[in-house]
């Protein structure tokens, strides 16, 4: 069995707690509680023949990259860079975080943007031409919901996917 460390970026209250609690305990709620430092959860996934340990590193919400605890970032092997799909200041964030990361976990580490919170697409201050843009300069981007489940166990098996392919 692999074993994969996958780090979990993104600004406070953007859903990556939630994110995790959907794809680990198929659960939702609404209730917010902040994440202090890092909060690791695991799930073992079977992919294309090949059994993968998943180590979920859930790093607390940070409103400015600059406060990345780096130290955490160490030996992982993909990242998940979430946006709040709802608050366009957090793609920003996003982009700046996931470049101070790749320097620890190094630039060639698998990552993926999920724009988080399809379920308030009405609301949403991402467009899709903003979306578009990242994926023509290559960027992996998947829209997902914490609360629905919509794309969340897609957005993981995508992860794992690049993970194995660097393997």
């Amino acid at each position: 069995m692999l074993n994969k460390k996958i780090c979990m970026l993104g600004s406070m209250a953007v859903g990556k707690t939630s994110l995790i609690r959907r794809f680990v305990d198929s659960l939702f709620s609404d209730d917010y509680l902040s994440t202090v430092g890092v909060k690791i959860s695991k799930k073992n996934l079977a992919l294309d023949g090949r059994e993968l340990n998943m180590m979920l590193w859930d790093l607390e919400g940070q409103d400015d990259y600059g406060d990345i605890n780096t130290s955490y970032l160490k030996g992982a092997s993909g990242l998940l860079l979430v946006i709040d799909g709802t608050r366009g200041s957090t793609l920003t964030q996003a982009l700046e975080m996931r470049e101070s990361a790749l320097k620890v976990a190094g630039a060639g580490t698998p990552h993926l943007f999920l724009i988080n919170k399809t379920d308030l697409r009405s609301e949403w201050q991402v467009s899709d031409a903003v979306l578009g843009a990242l994926r023509d300069k290559g960027c992996e981007v998947l829209e997902v919901s914490a609360k629905t489940g919509e794309n969340v166990e897609k957005a993981f098996e995508l992860i794992a996917k690049l993970m194995l392919e660097t393997v």
